[in-house]
């Protein structure tokens, strides 16, 4: 294979792969590699920037992608589509409404990124007008969706609500909710600095005892900015 093929191959793979490792979302998946945002990740997708062999290596390195880049790309071989296929932002059709499909996401201990598995139903999806993203300063590709599992949160957040979480802010805010990465769990739980170092707080402390925020053990995924639910 000449160099121009491999690396039409390697990016073809490399698109699949921030599907099934990152939902699509290339900043997340620059994450994951270890850089501060999805740059070089969105100039290898354009040829700019070539698809490197420690690229491969990196990504081949995560559970379940060992071999990614020696197989032929899935659609050409007509295999199952990557596990974690959706659009992470849609446009309802005819209106003006942007439509963030829900999602469950699937963490592994010590490690920053995620798999974002389709979650959605017609209860389920947040649908805002598309200035209420204008006015937040959010990119559409940086949002997903997820349903609150339990009742760490209330009487904030209440179990089977719905936030939107914008995964471009992982520097932590003090008094705000996070998603987290904690030791392989999915938590939702509020910042709070004391003493020197931050902590993660449940609005329902009797049953959820706060915990340190102590990387590598727990990472902070995105920053919750919006609720919706039933409860009022």
């Amino acid at each position: 294979m000449d160099e121009i093929a491999l690396q039409l191959h390697r990016r073809k793979r490399l698109e699949q792969a921030i599907a099934s490792l990152a939902a699509g979302n290339v900043t997340a998946f620059g994450r994951l590699l270890g850089y501060r945002d999805g740059a070089f990740v969105r100039q290898m997708l354009a040829g700019t920037r070539a698809v490197s062999d420690k690229t491969v290596r990196a990504i081949e390195a995560h559970y379940g992608m060992g071999g990614w880049f020696s197989a032929r790309p899935a659609a050409s071989m007509g295999v199952a589509e990557p596990l974690a296929r959706y659009e992470p932002l849609s446009r309802a059709p005819g209106s003006g409404l942007v439509v963030i499909p829900t999602v469950t996401l699937r963490l592994q201990q010590g490690m920053p990124g995620y798999v974002a598995v389709d979650d959605t139903d017609t209860d389920s999806a947040a649908i805002f007008p598309r200035g209420w993203m204008e006015r937040k300063g959010c990119r559409p590709g940086d949002l997903l969706a997820m349903r609150v599992r339990d009742a760490s949160m209330q009487p904030s957040l209440h179990e089977g609500g719905v936030v939107v979480v914008n995964t471009l802010q992982v520097e932590p805010v003090d008094g705000q909710v996070f998603v987290v990465n904690d030791e392989g769990a999915c938590l939702l739980r509020r910042l709070v600095r004391d003493r020197g170092s931050w902590w993660l707080v449940a609005d329902n402390p009797v049953r959820f005892p706060r915990k340190e925020l102590q990387p590598p053990h727990a990472f902070l995924i995105g920053h919750v900015i919006h609720q919706q639910g039933e409860t009022i």
